[in-house]
């Protein structure tokens, strides 16, 4: 019986080592079954990771495709006409073998007052010959007639006050060369100085000032500045000298497309016009315009409050705007006065010619090309164009370039101040604000958002534009070429921050 007892436990023994082997292979499998699954999910994840890698990739390149392109387009844009001026005429005994005296630039102001002009070095060895006037340079003919020059405008220093005021008309521009295949143009910038409070700076000279295109310092030949507040209150009678600013109001009408943004524009208005009321100096001129579907026009260039007044409250309410050729026809209307009207498309024609709104926008820098010295747009947006696929805004290749270039051209800053200021919400609309701060940092301007309520912007648009300085410089470009150029300007002092439009156009195109 001991001997059978013993046999059954060494069985038992043994069939539990059997089970327990069997138990130990079975959660080995098992494991490496888990193992597996998860190095499978890794595998994915890594997968997923490289997919989104090369989606960015991909964007960066068409990001950085666009902005070549972008660069191709403005240099085949329109830009200031430039002008040399030939040398004197050399006296009829002078021997034909002497040297001509060497040419000098003269100034052709881009709707800004005419900077002194540079003296003329005679080379060794030559007579001196006798001054010609201006009026008698003989410019290089053409085999293609002249064309009709645009209406003349006055400068913004004009000392007569409205309605009786005759403000000097801008010089024409004139086209000479200086080598079969060099020109060169004298252009002219406003731009404004101020320290990090915003105070305008005053003093200082062309010495001061640095204008880069493409990274090359340009020849800087004078810098005059204009304004102060003894000159924007200023008469101009007797001894004093006025300056004039200039104020294009625009309010971007958005309310079919966002209803909500009724009441913050009519809040717009409300203040709008408190700040007119208070704040508006005697020698600002205000045009009024709105875009909805169109530009619409309320208001040409004017002084009196109270057609500014009415010019805000119908623009803010979408009322029936003013048909151009009714304003020309006010009795008291001086030709000579500061107008946008006139440079503008009638009727039907404005219409179609600004169904969007970078054409209405390009429009109103076209027409402000004839008039001297910086004109301020402040237009109240909630922004504009398209959110791209990757939730940014990018400017339309269609219209943005010329809207940029006319604005430019015209010495308009734009001032974008958001409808909707602090109470902005919407993510999507958070992007588009992005058109406004892109558009005002390219024209010298500003984008003003997170406030209460817009009193505090527009006394900031006004504060900064007591005083600018017009600042000229030469920049050289081949004889029959036109384009459009990027510049950067800056002060020598590093303490002062310094806001100026982006770029100016040469050539032909370059016009008044």
């Amino acid at each position: 019986m001991k001997r059978v007892a013993t046999v059954g436990r060494r069985l038992a023994l043994a069939t539990a080592l059997a089970g327990g082997a069997f138990l130990l292979s079975t959660g080995f499998g098992l494991a490496v079954a888990a193992d597996a699954t998860v190095g499978v999910e890794a595998a994915t994840q890594d997968d997923e990771k490289k997919k989104r890698k090369a989606e960015k990739k991909a964007a960066a390149r068409a990001a950085k495709e666009q902005k070549r392109l972008e660069k191709q387009r403005r240099q085949r844009g329109r830009t200031v006409r430039a002008v040399v001026v030939p040398s004197e005429p050399a006296p009829a005994s002078e021997p034909a073998a002497s040297p001509a005296p060497e040419p000098t630039v003269a100034s052709v102001p881009a709707s800004a007052p005419e900077p002194a002009p540079v003296p003329k070095a005679e080379p060794a060895g030559v007579p001196a010959a006798e001054p010609t006037p201006t009026s008698a340079l003989e410019p290089v003919p053409t085999a293609e007639p002249a064309p009709a020059p645009r209406r003349e405008q006055p400068r913004a220093s004009e000392p007569a006050p409205r309605p009786t005021r005759t403000p000097a008309p801008a010089p024409a521009p004139r086209d000479y060369e200086l080598s079969e295949r060099i020109r060169v143009a004298e252009v002219l910038l406003d731009v404004l100085v101020t320290d990090r409070k915003g105070n305008v700076i005053e003093g200082l000279g062309a010495e001061d000032f640095v204008v880069l295109h493409d990274g090359e310092e340009q020849e800087v030949v004078g810098a005059s500045f204009y304004g102060g507040p003894s000159e924007l209150s200023a008469t101009g009678e007797g001894a004093t000298t006025r300056t004039d600013r200039y104020f294009i109001l625009m309010f971007h009408d958005q309310r079919m497309q966002a209803p909500q943004l009724a009441g913050p524009q009519m809040d717009n208005a409300r203040w709008l016009k408190r700040w007119i009321e208070e704040e508006l100096q005697p020698n600002d001129q205000v045009a009024v315009f709105a875009y909805q579907a169109r530009l619409k026009v309320y208001l040409d260039f004017s002084r009196d409050r109270d057609e500014i007044l009415a010019a805000v409250d119908a623009a803010s309410r979408s009322k029936k705007d003013l048909e151009p050729w009714l304003t020309r026809s006010e009795p008291e209307f001086d030709p000579n006065s500061p107008s946008l009207l006139v440079n503008l498309p009638k009727g039907k024609e404005l219409a179609r010619q600004s169904r969007k709104l970078q054409q209405a926008l390009e429009l109103l820098g076209e027409a402000a090309s004839g008039i001297a010295g910086r004109k301020n747009l402040v237009m109240f947006s909630l922004g504009f164009g398209e959110i791209g696929q990757f939730g940014s805004y990018t400017p339309d290749p269609r219209y943005y370039p010329q809207m940029r270039e006319a604005l430019n051209a015209g010495n308009v800053a734009v001032y974008t101040i958001d409808t909707m200021g602090s109470r902005r919400r919407s993510i999507a609309s958070g992007s588009l604000n992005d058109s406004l701060s892109h558009l005002s940092n390219e024209t010298g301007g500003h984008y003003y958002a997170n406030f209460t309520n817009i009193l505090s912007p527009m006394r900031q648009v006004a504060e900064e534009n007591q005083g600018y300085y017009l600042v000229s410089f030469r920049s050289q470009y081949e004889a029959g070429t036109q384009g459009y150029r990027g510049i950067k300007v800056k002060v020598r002092d590093g303490k002062y921050k310094v806001r100026s439009r982006t770029g100016f156009r040469y050539g032909e195109s370059a016009g008044p």
